[in-house]
């Protein structure tokens, strides 16, 4: 598309409107269809899945007995239009131009299929991810997933727009027998807008769930902080009041049983029963274990 001179002399040879070559030579357009006198051009996206949503665009041109495809670089998925030609399958070569263009489209919008695939795949992976094992990088990778979903969205949406185009506006380049093949498109894209569209709600949906699923996961430690503190307050309380300086013998009432013979272990033993209540307790409560199935109030 860089040689202007080469595409200059290809808008001379087919009768090339010049604004028309001038669209093609912005690769940044939406997708969308132009209708001149005897010819027609539509513009599409093509999607490389395998780097990252790299898309570039295909242009179209459709006259009465002609088709010429315009695209920015080798490598696309319209491979399977090429074979059946070679192989002369089916009613490719027997029908005429306009069959061929639909071909050449529907091949682009077929190749949507295995990504919306691959991203259903991504989406599950991340949703069990999400529910099950959350990582630091889970919420990184749900809007590296959204934005590639919004791309994609804004590759598929304005195509339903251009098949309705041709539908709609009668033109001499597209035949009645071929309207009933570009609403089979029509069909395909809208099921590509409501899978693109699920899987971003999904996406958008993860986002809360990772932020529930970390609060969740840092409520139960909190939870087993809490109670843990909790076990150890009244066990620090009784060794704070054993550990206070009183003089036994200024006064009966000075802890008098730091001179039993067996103080020392029934403290230890008061500090054990009142852990192993404490302990009890909260799994009655349901707040330990597997205790809530038998919550008393």
């Amino acid at each position: 598309l860089a040689d202007i001179e080469t595409l200059r002399g290809i808008g001379e040879l087919f009768g090339l409107h010049p604004l028309a070559l001038e669209d093609i030579v912005h690769v940044h357009q939406r997708p969308k269809v132009e209708f001149y006198d005897d010819h027609l051009i539509l513009f599409s996206r093509m999607l490389h899945p395998e780097e990252a949503l790299r898309g570039e665009q295909l242009v179209i041109v459709l006259a009465k007995s002609l088709v010429v495809t315009f695209q920015e670089q080798p490598g696309d998925c319209l491979e399977p239009v090429r074979t059946r030609l070679r192989a002369g399958k089916g009613k490719i070569r027997g029908a005429g131009s306009d069959y061929l263009a639909y071909a050449l489209f529907d091949a682009v919008i077929d190749s949507y299929f295995p990504l919306l695939e691959s991203y259903g795949e991504r989406v599950e992976e991340l949703e069990t991810e999400v529910l099950t094992d959350p990582q630091p990088d889970s919420l990184t990778r749900i809007h590296t997933l959204k934005s590639e979903l919004m791309v994609l969205r804004r590759a598929v949406w304005p195509k339903r727009e251009v098949v309705n185009s041709l539908l709609r506006d009668e033109t001499a380049m597209i035949s009645e027998g071929i309207h009933v093949y570009f609403r089979d498109c029509y069909d395909h894209i809208v099921q590509l807008m409501e899978i693109t569209e699920s899987y971003r709600e999904i996406a958008s949906g993860l986002s809360e769930t990772y932020l529930s699923s970390v609060s969740t996961k840092m409520n139960e430690v909190m939870k087993v902080l809490t109670i843990i503190a909790t076990i150890f307050i009244p066990l620090g309380f009784i060794a704070g009041v054993y550990g206070m300086n009183f003089d036994p013998e200024s006064s009966p009432l000075n802890m008098p049983e730091l001179d039993w013979y067996y103080g020392y272990p029934l403290a230890l033993l008061l500090m054990l029963g009142v852990a192993l209540g404490l302990v009890f307790y909260f799994r009655r409560k349901g707040w330990l274990g597997s205790g809530g199935g038998r919550r008393r109030k």
